[in-house]
């Protein structure tokens, strides 16, 4: 049976719009009927079932389309519910879409003013169309400061002013002189000014601003999820106020004594810290450490935008002044000594922050009278604190790159490398750090330092505090909130940035240099030949390094090309899983075992491929050693490589080290997002874009600003699916271009095709006669873009697309989706004649002309550790082209070349100039890594807003995805799960001491599915049409 017989002639037709991918939506809202009066079917009150969480009623908001049901804790309906305002996101975007002009015809005018060139002609004033008196009331001189202006300057200098809260406090610290200087003892020292806020003025000034208090959770709820295909519900993961580290201060708060005569409503405050020191310009040595404050009551996805300036600055920390060498002397203190006041300064200035108003606040509460009337007492918590590994260790009072280097844990440095075994596990929970005993050894140690003027590195010190990695630093934190319940080494929270992407990512990615560099030198430029080739994606992505798997194949022999690239998958597949915005107990259970897996595999790559290859360090590195170089830095040994024998070159070995603290990190990430969240709430992000407030004054022009607001306006209702422009400047005449490329194979029945197609689009009622339609002018409309949240252009490398596919036979190796490359994107005018016609006016009909995509194998699964691999079928095959309604496109795909299987016409010469195949690859990779949302389509089921996965097929689909997981690891690791075996019980004893690709046939199977058999299945799970995009 051929293609055109076992395929539905009705087999493109667009699906309903209920069919297709739905715009996010904001989180349930608590009905107001249900707020006035607690009844009825809208929300219901249950009684928790967990034993272990306290016993109060619960009230439950109803599901919203995906599934979702919000959860509160109390008893009483809440009667502030920010998510009824909608997605923040969604409400500034559309609100202020022309800021900082007040409407569109003021804005088009302004436009016009700045982008149309300084000479105007007839031409553009006819372009003119505005309302006078839109812009009858509008201040062009303010708008074109603020466009000419940065964003971030009003109150640039705002730190200086009193009046606006900030103040000026003297920094003393007590500098200890040991008993060989001359004047031993310690010695009061004041070595600077802090600028600071008070925390609790910033939490007043928060509640304060009506915009502000609108969006602020008072109480704390729990997200849930119970879609149809899963049985019961499922917990989601998210912003810190639905987190369970919320939730346990929440009810702690509430079951403890309340204020005397005080019954006002007690709030939780989440504070989130960040604090970095930056670079404030390019050359010279500016510097600038602020530290920021965030509110967990707020959405994490307004916290990480600068524009909604919502992170609080509350002071500029100080480094100790070169002053203090005066005053140390000549020889009065030695290095260690000199590191030690750089804490002690530190953390005085947290003591300044942490002062006694905090203090009453966090214990007592503060009364405030919020904007809607009603007083609360709000109690401040800190949550968490975010920093990198140096600022981590500094805010722990923990020795920097000590013995125990983890800021949570005693975990010693030579164990690191066991991250992801069940006994590291058990060490991390057994072995972490007490803040109790570490004020008994810090005291003990500071009575030597300080009263019996020991030396701060001497042995006596150093016998109490080295084997846990402590420094003698009264901690802040601890010194002020310990008594209160606060632990400093839980709120150090992990840092996706600088532990994975720069750390452990950035150290696999050069040692694999190293190893490729050792096996051949010229396989470097290739390497880079192949990061150039692959096409970008995006500007939310790492558009080169999304990706390493093709670039690495088979740049090293069998079998270390197999393991390198299980290794780069299994990366991509846990950075993909680490930085989901969104998690589950399911993803959060997959993720658990792809860590286990990275560690499993870390290991076997240290042993296996690493003691197989002698790497040396790359020129890049030696020459910038040699410039720059690394002071007091333990270096490896030169040696001269056997190659290199006859020149001068000495080069260092490079080993590879993974036991590190960032790696040891790794196992934390699940722990962490099940306490407080998903990691973006509670990355260092955020205050990496925070500092661009201080760096990025007077670099945006008016022009870059009018660009983005336009972008803004076009094609951005929440409503509209896609946009594909109106004009008909390019108008392509069917005819002449069918003669111009007569024997080209993909113009083969183009018209019929294009007929057909139209006819299968809804609203053509039941004419199956091509001959019914007219082509107007027999012209079709050639367009660059069109834009949603991706941006497909038939002219660049986004130009591929995918599809869901329709079948009903999918089975756990079928592919769920078709992907397609875009040849062009089109509009026609359509005349129907015939039968029932009333009149015969034109009407637009949009489409894209693309070249399918076909599987090379089945589909590659997780445990296959492999990208699904696509190519293009034979041109003379009838549905190797075909035409594509706009609306059934689910997204714009990544596609990379397979670059060890080579171009598909070596020579350069194409067979269709239409399909432009001559720089075509014989083969494809799918990226399923390139984005969040593309990860979640690829464990089918699990996306919440993925609502065309949400079914229950005859055998259910996350079933095969929790069983696929589980022999993902058990099938390919069983042996290193032996040798860990064997490994934990030698560490007890040093503890006591084909290529091929198909032809047509699997065209036809690909193209098969019928979308009557999807619709059927689809209609047994909805009843009503819902308003569709398809963004995530």
């Amino acid at each position: 049976m051929n293609l055109a017989q076992c395929c539905p002639r009705r087999q493109n037709r667009q699906l309903p719009m209920r069919y297709r991918d739905v715009l996010p939506q904001p989180p349930p809202t608590v009905p107001l009927e249900v707020r006035e009066r607690l009844s009825g079917s809208a929300g219901s009150v249950i009684t928790p079932e967990r034993p272990a969480l306290p016993v109060h009623p619960v009230f439950c908001t109803p599901q919203n389309i995906f599934g979702l049901v919000r959860q509160y804790f109390s008893s009483e309906v809440p009667s502030h519910d920010p998510e009824e305002y909608g997605n923040p996101q969604v409400i500034e975007k559309f609100n202020s879409q022309y800021h900082p002009y007040p409407n569109l015809s003021s804005f088009e005018l302004g436009e016009w003013y700045w982008h149309q060139g300084l000479q105007k002609s007839q031409e553009d004033y006819m372009r003119l169309t505005f309302s006078a008196a839109d812009i009858s009331s509008t201040c062009w001189r303010r708008i074109n400061s603020q466009l000419g202006t940065n964003e971030y300057n009003e109150g640039d200098e705002e730190w200086e002013d009193e009046d606006a809260g900030w103040k000026r406090t003297a920094i003393t610290i007590q500098v200890p002189f040991s008993c060989t200087t001359k004047i031993p003892g310690p010695r009061l020292h004041e070595a600077a000014h802090l600028y600071h806020r008070s925390l609790v003025a910033v939490l007043w000034e928060k509640l304060a601003n009506a915009r502000d208090d609108k969006l602020f959770h008072y109480e704390p709820s729990q997200l849930h999820w119970a879609p149809p295909h899963l049985d019961g519900e499922v917990s989601i993961y998210g912003d810190l106020y639905t987190s369970a580290a919320f939730h346990e201060a929440h009810s702690d708060l509430q079951e403890s004594p309340a204020e005397p005569e005080c019954n006002l409503p007690r709030v939780i405050a989440g504070l989130m810290l960040w604090s970095d020191a930056t670079q404030l310009t390019t050359f010279g040595n500016a510097k600038l450490w602020p530290t920021y404050m965030y509110f967990g009551n707020e959405l994490k996805y307004r916290c990480c935008k600068p524009s909604c300036n919502l992170s609080n600055h509350d002071a500029y920390f100080k480094t100790l002044p070169d002053s203090f060498k005066d005053f140390a002397g000549a020889k009065g203190i030695n290095s260690e000594c000199a590191t030690h006041c750089h804490r002690e300064f530190f953390h005085q200035q947290w003591k300044i922050l942490l002062d006694d108003k905090f203090l009453e606040a966090y214990e007592h509460g503060i009364v405030i009278l919020c904007c809607d009337g009603i007083q609360h007492r709000f109690y401040p918590r800190i949550f968490t604190y975010s920093a990198d590994y140096p600022e981590k260790v500094l805010v722990a009072t923990v020795r920097n790159v000590g013995g125990c280097p983890c800021p949570h844990c005693l975990i010693p440095k030579d164990q690191i490398q066991n991250m992801g075994m069940p006994r590291d596990r058990t060490q991390c929970i057994t072995l972490r750090r007490n803040d109790e005993r570490r004020g008994m050894m810090v005291s003990e140690a500071r009575s030597l330092i300080y009263e019996q003027n020991y030396a701060v590195g001497s042995a006596p010190v150093e016998h109490i505090l080295k084997p846990q990695s402590w420094v003698p630093t009264c901690n802040a934190f601890s010194d002020h909130l310990s008594r209160l319940g606060f632990n400093i080494f839980y709120a150090l929270v992990v840092d996706l940035l600088h532990e994975f992407e720069i750390g452990v990512w950035k150290m696999l990615f050069k040692h694999l240099l190293h190893i490729i560099s050792a096996h051949d030198k010229s396989l470097i430029h290739v390497l880079d030949q192949r990061y150039r080739q692959i096409p970008t994606f995006g500007s939310a992505t790492i558009q080169k390094f999304s990706c390493s798997i093709p670039v690495f194949d088979p740049l090293l022999p069998e079998p270390h090309n197999s393991m390198v690239l299980q290794l780069l998958f299994t990366m991509a597949h846990w950075h993909g899983l680490a930085k989901l915005h969104m998690h589950s107990d399911p993803t959060l259970e997959i993720m658990d075992e792809v860590t286990t897996a990275v560690g499993h595999q870390f290991r076997h790559f240290k042993a296996t491929i690493c003691s197989a290859y002698t790497t040396y360090e790359l020129r890049q590195e030696q020459a910038a050693k040699q410039q720059g170089g690394r002071k007091g830095k333990q270096r490896a040994p030169l040696v001269m490589p056997e190659s290199e024998k006859s020149g001068k070159t000495m080069k260092r070995l490079k080993a590879f080290n993974f036991q590190t603290y960032k790696f040891h990190a790794l196992g934390d990430y699940v722990s962490m997002i099940r306490w407080y969240g998903t990691s973006d709430s509670h990355s260092t992000e955020p205050g990496e874009l925070e500092h661009c407030s201080p760096k990025s004054r007077y670099c945006q022009r008016r022009q870059t600003r009018i660009r983005r607001i336009r972008d803004k306006i076009i094609a951005r209702s929440p409503h509209v699916h896609h946009h594909i422009g109106l004009t008909q400047k390019f108008p392509i005449h069917i005819g002449s271009y069918l003669r111009d490329h007569a024997s080209d194979p993909a113009i083969a029945n183009f018209v019929p095709k294009l007929k057909d197609h139209i006819l299968d689009l809804p609203g053509t009622g039941d004419m199956t006669d091509i001959n019914s339609i007219i082509l107007k002018d027999d012209c079709m409309y050639c367009h660059n873009t069109a834009r949603s949240q991706d941006v497909i252009n038939p002219r660049t490398p986004h130009c591929n697309i995918m599809v869901l596919r329709a079948d009903n036979n999918i089975g756990r190796q079928g592919h769920k989706y078709i992907y397609g490359k875009v040849l062009g994107i089109y509009h026609v005018n359509v005349i129907f004649i015939g039968n029932g016609m009333v009149d015969y006016t034109p009407l637009q009909t949009e489409f894209l002309w693309v070249c399918w995509y076909t599987p090379v194998d089945d589909l590659a699964t997780w445990e296959a550790l492999m990208l699904d691999c696509i190519s293009f079928p034979r041109m003379v095959d009838e549905f190797s082209f075909d035409f594509l309604d706009p609306a059934d496109v689910l997204r714009g795909c990544h596609i990379i070349p397979s670059f060890a299987d080579g171009k598909r016409h070596p020579d350069g010469l194409g067979v269709s100039a239409c399909a432009g195949d001559k720089d075509d690859w014989s083969q494809y990779y799918v990226n399923r890594f390139v984005d969040r949302d593309m990860l979640m389509r690829f464990h089918f089921g699990l996306g919440v807003g993925h609502i065309y996965s949400h079914h229950r097929p005859t055998q259910p689909e996350f079933q095969q995805e929790g069983s696929a997981m589980h022999t993902a690891f058990t099938h390919d690791i069983e042996d290193l799960e032996e040798i860990d075996e064997i490994e934990d019980q030698e560490d007890s004893e040093d503890e006591d001491e084909d290529d091929g690709t198909k032809g047509g046939s699997d065209v036809e199977q690909w193209l098969s599915s019928s979308s009557e058999s999807l619709l059927e299945q689809f209609d047994e799970m909805y009843n009503s049409e819902v308003s569709l995009d398809y963004e995530n």
